[in-house]
């Protein structure tokens, strides 16, 4: 049985430290084999030139 998104998202929240979770990186889907997560564009992390 895959966990659920909502599981994974606790997961990270339970793991990681704040500021990593701080831009937003969030779990889009589960699989047996990976997980999909998405860190959304944001100005802060953001180095010179648009790179993330």
């Amino acid at each position: 049985m895959t966990m659920t998104t909502a599981e994974a998202d606790k997961i990270l929240a339970d793991s990681l430290a704040p500021w990593v979770l701080d831009p937003g990186l969030s779990v889009q889907a589960v699989a047996a084999d990976r997980a999909l997560l998405r860190l959304p564009w944001s100005e802060r992390p953001a180095r010179e030139g648009g790179a993330l």
